[in-house]
């Protein structure tokens, strides 16, 4: 019984990428192309739909106060590092049926590579962290994306934004987040 069991879990997945694979190579993609302007119009470029999105997406969403934050203080024996274990843990459990970033770095890859690309990335992360500088090229691929939600597809009100980042850029967030919740629980 484990064995059929087993045999459909292969299949299905074999079948999921199959499917994946296609929808990747259509043509016809499921894009936002025109949006209703305020007057009734429909946009006529791409870049009158993004400047309208745009414009939506600042009017929909707040900006936050910057000039309030916490100063986060970690003491010398608690000091923010990115070893190689950790950064192994996190490759490894990676989903590899989530999609790429806009760089295409698909989390598959990372997780089956994980032995080869551990010591690299740690050692970018401790840099970037130390440095308190991002890597030119994730500041780059951070895309946002509109996603259509349900209703009228030229109304700007029917999409919202999803911020695609690089897999790397999201192991070194998690791992910062996870270290500073530690920190968080030692006040």
């Amino acid at each position: 019984m484990s064995t059929e069991s087993g045999s459909f879990q292969a299949s299905n997945t074999i079948v999921k990428y199959f499917f994946g694979y296609v929808r990747s190579q259509q043509t016809v993609k499921d894009n936002l192309t025109t949006l209703r302007k305020l007057n009734g119009e429909l946009t006529t470029t791409d870049q009158e739909t993004a400047d309208l999105l745009s414009t939506h997406f600042q009017t929909v969403y707040t900006v936050e106060d910057t000039s309030n934050l916490p100063v986060v203080k970690i003491s010398n024996d608690a000091d923010l590092n990115f070893d190689e274990l950790t950064v192994m843990r996190k490759l490894l459990n990676l989903n590899p049926d989530k999609s790429s970033g806009p760089d295409d770095i698909h989390p598959m890859l990372l997780k089956e590579c994980a032995a080869a690309v551990t010591k690299p990335l740690s050692i970018i992360f401790q840099q970037s962290f130390d440095t308190k500088t991002l890597l030119a090229d994730w500041k780059k691929t951070v895309n946002i994306v509109p996603i259509f939600k349900k209703g009228d597809r030229t109304d700007r009100s029917n999409c919202h934004p999803v911020s695609l980042t690089s897999v790397p850029c999201k192991i070194m967030e998690s791992i910062i987040k996870e270290k500073l919740k530690y920190l968080d629980g030692f006040k």
